[in-house]
């Protein structure tokens, strides 16, 4: 059997680039200056997509904080109510 051929190297496109070529290979209605703003409209999305994901981090972030912060008060307010009622039963 003979050795499998290999796939003549392309270059790669950038996202970009790709989707240009998938946008001109439809056939469709719509003009140029539609499709750029499309394009610049998903661009926009994908940027308001990743701030919101980076503002759930710090929500995370925050909820973490304010969590741990609530353990260790109520950790010490059970060590003084503790310590009360011991210094209650001395008397």
């Amino acid at each position: 059997m003979p050795p499998a051929k290999k796939a003549p190297a392309t270059k790669k496109k950038t996202t970009e680039e790709e989707a240009k070529a998938r946008a001109d290979a439809v056939d469709d209605i719509y003009d140029e200056d539609f499709k750029k703003l499309m394009r610049i409209e998903a661009r926009n999305l994908e940027k308001q997509i990743k701030r919101e994901e980076d503002m759930i981090g710090l929500y995370n972030d925050e909820r973490l904080r304010i969590n741990y912060f609530w353990l260790v008060g109520k950790k010490e307010n059970e060590d003084k109510q503790a310590e009360l009622r011991n210094k209650e039963r001395e008397f």
